[in-house]
């Protein structure tokens, strides 16, 4: 919450000290606390703090002086008319003489100004003296207008119209709410309601005062409050403009030649086509130089010169990451967070290194659950685009007509249900940074058309939109198909598999890396693989791990949550359970489907359908792919299964829980 100071001449006329209260109060409500201070009570120490001061009188800005911390954030108050008491003003026969009564001279006078200022040019307007309040000339008046002052009106004057309390002015409130970086909607609300009740001299005029105002304030707090230091210069580098920055970086005075402020080094430093890389060292701090020219047609007309210091970038780069970390586009994995021992991880390793430093298209091929990604992060983040976005998508994951979106973005009113506003597109998102297609393999012929042209063009065009977007991203792809095989099939376009295979990396599936998986497991587990025995890691590595990494990650979670294996681990492809492969002839094959997939039911995924056609192969119950398909189909019409999109697999509900328990109960009985 911020604290305003409002500060009055004196303690008197506490209504208006109220009304002025209440009407800043009503504005910013929770966001401010409004302080009364009074000039006169102020000690000759005192000292006032407050993130703004309100000044009620132009007087008071040189005896304020002292008193305040922060002088940068003191506004004087300006007040305005309201709309609805001005309409018997209008009514007053012209050229009549009218006093204006306020509680003061100076505010008798401010309001003949709004008056004016508020079109009533038709009258004579008089301000009241209350300390000359006896006065004869003032029983001449036949009208009066006064400010809830009736109290002061002179008597005899037989008509008195009630202006109320002037309101504080649009301007005021706008330079406060800027000042206080309070511009929210609630606020901008608020502020549009209060302006429509005042009164303004001319509509045109008004707003062009409102643009040049915020164009004024946008200047400021953009090009002069910047933390670079920003030079414009004639193209003979005379000084044309200077902000503060530059003004306390050099003695800056305007007019004058560049060497005769920064001396003679710097300026032919400045006078370069190309800015010196190295940077420059003023006053022991290092700056970067950057010199854009001013054209008009083809003629130079001027530059803008901007020193950057290496600790303003470095906090760029800063609040940049965290941006990007705020909108989860950044990339978690490094190479070091990889375990492994197998030299074709080794390999596969040194690979993704040396292709990190350049921006060649990568394509990472592998298994499902081998940590395509994991690679894809690591390149990303030991590259030079490390500080700007990751952007990933599943391509499996999303229909065709939801991916194109995500991917291109698209124009307002593009179809039925797109945001008014138009949305930015992931490749547009990654800009500067890295766009992660997984699942390439996936995307539709479409799809293929248009992601060949932005490899190709480098360049995009949203959906609706008939404007060419450039971009700048590094692309990654990776897929768990033989993109080879699949064009040879006609699935995948041939030249889209040629613009992506320019570099592939291969991940061997786990099984294949058998040394990877104790250091693996051991990672997952922690502490608790001091718990597994010598029998547990034998069947651990002898284990197939159709499910490559993820799968291990799986079996671990099982193992610290229930510190026993799962009981799929016992059954390989090449070693059956213990019982009689005849008792399971005669069993539900739904049951058993349930069964596994309750095993690997986790909360964030469950199990592929090749992984679980592997466990009912080593539980001696051979079932096609098509029947297979049919059965979960089944299970998932009965609400006894979740069938994912994409990797998420397949998960079991608390009916398919129900369904075993049940099962169980008869058969026991």
């Amino acid at each position: 919450m911020k604290k305003v100071a409002v500060i009055y001449r004196t303690r008197d006329n506490q209504e208006v000290i109220k009304f002025l209260q209440t009407t800043l109060e009503n504005i910013f409500k929770n966001y401010i606390v409004v302080e009364n201070c009074y000039l006169t009570e102020l000690g000759a120490d005192t000292k006032i703090e407050a993130d703004a001061y309100i000044l009620t009188e132009e007087t008071m800005v040189y005896p304020i002086k002292n008193h305040i911390t922060n002088y940068s954030n003191t506004i004087i108050m300006y007040r305005s008319l309201k709309k609805q008491y001005l309409e018997n003003v209008y009514k007053i026969p012209k050229n009549t003489d009218v006093l204006i009564v306020n509680d003061t001279y100076e505010t008798s006078v401010q309001t003949l100004c709004a008056l004016y200022e508020s079109g009533m040019s038709h009258i004579n307007l008089i301000p009241f003296d209350p300390n000359d309040a006896d006065n004869p000339i003032y029983s001449n008046f036949k009208v009066c207008i006064t400010q809830n002052e009736m109290h002061l009106v002179p008597n005899n004057i037989p008509q008195v119209i009630n202006i109320g309390y002037r309101e504080i002015s649009f301007d005021t409130l706008l330079s406060l709410m800027m000042r206080l970086n309070l511009n929210f909607e609630f606020t901008n609300r608020n502020l549009v309601r209060h302006i429509r009740a005042l009164a303004v001299p001319n509509i045109y005029i008004y707003n062009d005062y409102l643009n040049n105002f915020v164009k004024s304030h946008v200047f400021n707090s953009v090009i002069n409050d910047s933390p670079s230091a920003l030079i414009v210069t004639n193209e003979k580098y005379n000084l044309l403009f200077s902000n503060n920055k530059a003004k306390s970086l050099f003695d800056i005075h305007d007019g004058i030649l560049l060497p005769n402020i920064m001396g003679n080094e710097i300026f032919e430093q400045i006078q370069k086509d190309v800015m010196p890389k190295a940077g420059i060292v003023i006053s022991e701090i290092q700056y970067f130089i950057e010199k854009t020219p001013i054209m008009l047609m083809d003629e130079i007309m001027g530059y803008y010169i901007i020193f950057q210091s290496e600790k303003d970038l470095v906090d760029i780069e800063i609040n940049a990451r965290k941006l990007i970390e705020k909108k989860g586009l950044y990339a978690k994995y490094n190479f070091s967070d990889i375990i492994y021992e197998s030299s074709s991880m080794n390999e596969c390793i040194n690979t993704a290194k040396t292709v990190a430093l350049t921006d060649h298209t990568v394509l990472i091929t592998g298994e499902s659950g081998t940590g395509k990604e994991l690679i894809a992060q690591s390149i990303h983040n030991y590259s030079k685009r490390k500080n700007m976005s990751f952007v990933a998508i599943n391509c499996a994951a999303l229909p065709e007509s939801l991916l194109e979106s995500e991917l291109f973005g698209y124009e307002s009113g593009s179809f039925t249900g797109a945001r008014k506003t138009g949305k930015l597109g992931l490749f547009e998102q990654a800009n500067g940074g890295t766009i992660f297609l997984d699942e390439i393999g996936d995307i539709s012929p479409n799809l293929q058309s248009r992601l060949l042209r932005v490899l190709q063009e480098r360049q995009i065009m949203r959906i609706g939109s008939d404007r060419v977007i450039k971009i700048n991203a590094r692309i990654i792809a990776a897929t768990n198909r033989d993109l080879l095989s699949e064009v040879e099939k006609g699935n995948f376009r041939k030249d889209l598999f040629y613009r992506l295979n320019v570099i592939t990396i291969n991940i061997e599936p786990l099984r294949n890396r058998r040394e990877d998986i104790l250091p693996l497991i051991s990672n997952f587990l922690g502490s608790k693989y001091d718990h597994l025995t010598e029998a547990d890691k034998k069947l651990l590595y002898e284990y197939q791990w159709h499910g490559n990494v993820r799968e291990l990650e799986s079996a671990a979670i099982h193992f610290n949550t229930l510190s026993k294996l799962p009981k799929y681990i016992f059954y390989t492809i090449d070693k059956l359970p213990n019982e009689p492969k005849s008792s399971l002839k005669n069993t539900n094959i739904e049951v058993e489907i349930l069964k596994i997939i309750m095993e690997h039911t986790h909360p964030c995924h469950g199990i592929g359908r090749m992984q679980l056609n592997t466990y009912l192969k080593s539980m001696d119950i051979h079932i096609g792919d098509a029947s297979l398909r049919n059965v979960l189909q089944k299970l998932q019409e009965k609400e006894l299964i979740l069938v994912g999109k994409g990797r998420s697999g397949t998960s079991i509900t608390e009916l398919g829980i129900k369904r075993i328990k049940e099962t169980e109960g008869n058969q026991s009985a």
